[in-house]
């Protein structure tokens, strides 16, 4: 594992996880298991219930200047960022602000959020939030698509860390197999980042992760694999460092099985 105290020097944020060695446990879009995902019923039972670590929120930015938590950036066949919040909610009562969730959770000052940013448009609103809640120490910041992290790399704060984009590690990923990834290898990101799949699952092995902690890279993952027990035990004894699941009920079960040890 990762130290996170050497981490922790650069970028803050991780300061609040020195005092375990398990990965850090993050709720995925809040956990679909429990209803409908980037909700406040479902990060309220991420917190409350699995006691996460940090809540994964997708961010979108509507056409009168709102935050909103989404995937896909559609309701109902509605572009969110050419709409206004009030057009929108009509549609789905359940969408909520990114102010609705930092009301809710900030005094939980243990609590971390992963903002994945859809929207280019929506980073500097984000920094704007941040820094009003005071916040910029328990944030993490991912972007999927490489354009947006680009832009996300740009902007944001230097004590933030971001996570790699699809793109860039389909080539960290193509480069290890070539054996490219040795301690000259230059890596754009602060962690870097899996979907757990057959195809990735095949290269996690100790070699790979000690070759990413050696470079002073977290490595984190996500997808549905990791809603079973038996792949979250894999990952933690290769010594995973952040598992993003959708069932985090079940990673908390996880990591306390291995507490009670």
């Amino acid at each position: 594992m990762l130290s996170r105290l050497e981490l922790s020097s650069h970028f803050p944020v991780f300061s609040k996880f020195i005092s375990s060695s398990l990965p850090i446990h993050g709720s995925h879009r809040g956990g679909r298991h429990w209803g409908k995902e980037n909700t406040l019923e479902t990060y309220r039972r991420a917190v409350n219930e699995a006691r996460t670590d940090i809540l994964e929120i997708d961010i979108w930015k509507t056409n009168d200047e709102y935050l909103v938590l989404n995937h896909d950036g559609i309701i109902d066949g509605i572009n969110i960022n050419q709409s206004t919040l009030e057009q929108l909610q009509k549609i789905d009562p359940q969408l909520i602000t990114l102010d609705q969730v930092l009301t809710e959770f900030t005094s939980i000052e243990s609590l971390v959020y992963f903002f994945d940013m859809k929207d280019a448009t929506a980073i500097p609103l984000t920094l704007n939030i941040i820094k009003r809640y005071n916040i910029e120490n328990r944030i993490i910041f991912g972007a999927v698509n490489r354009i947006i992290n680009k832009e996300l790399q740009k902007q944001k704060f230097s004590s933030i860390p971001i996570c790699a984009d699809i793109e860039t590690m389909m080539k960290i990923s193509h480069d290890y197999k070539q054996g490219r990834l040795n301690e000259n290898y230059l890596y754009e990101h602060d962690i870097l980042g899996f979907f757990l799949e057959s195809h990735t699952r095949s290269i996690l092995n100790k070699h790979l992760i000690d070759t990413i902690h050696k470079a002073g890279k977290p490595l984190a993952l996500v997808g549905s694999l990791l809603d079973d027990s038996n792949v979250q035990r894999e990952m933690i004894e290769l010594g995973i460092d952040i598992l993003f699941t959708d069932r985090p009920d079940i990673l908390r079960q996880t990591l306390d099985s291995y507490s009670k040890k």
